[in-house]
């Protein structure tokens, strides 16, 4: 006496058991597709700022070459700050880059409320 298939194997997969596995299935390309397109967000920003050189001028002041590159047709803001010694934060300000221009290089001077001892630029972003 042999058994069936049915008898030895159990039922196959119902028709809610596919729609299941077809959700999940669209679900996860869902979460892979906007993965991607985060982090392809992220790595390829608007806005990117570098500080090429820095001077201490005094013990409250501090001299950095800013250079940005941007779209033309975007406003650009990033923050110029300085930390001491010890890496508490002396000075800040925000500092503007107009519409027209793709590469931008000028010298900032930021004053500072104790001695600097180095020049940071950050959260560089598009506006508008």
């Amino acid at each position: 006496m042999s058994a069936t298939p049915v008898t030895r194997y159990g039922k196959g997969a119902t028709r809610s058991d596919r729609k299941l596995r077809i959700a999940f299935a669209v679900f996860m390309v869902v979460l892979v597709a906007g993965t991607v397109w985060i982090g392809l967000d992220v790595a390829n920003p608007g806005v990117r700022g570098s500080i090429p050189s820095f001077r201490v001028t005094s013990d409250s002041s501090v001299e950095a070459q800013v250079e940005i590159r941007k779209d033309a047709d975007k406003e650009a803001v990033c923050v110029l700050r300085s930390r001491d010694r010890d890496g508490a934060e002396v000075g800040r300000r925000e500092l503007r880059f107009a519409k027209g221009e793709k590469h931008i290089e000028r010298t900032e001077t930021l004053q500072t409320a104790g001695k600097p001892n180095t020049a940071e630029l950050e959260n560089c972003h598009t506006v508008g």
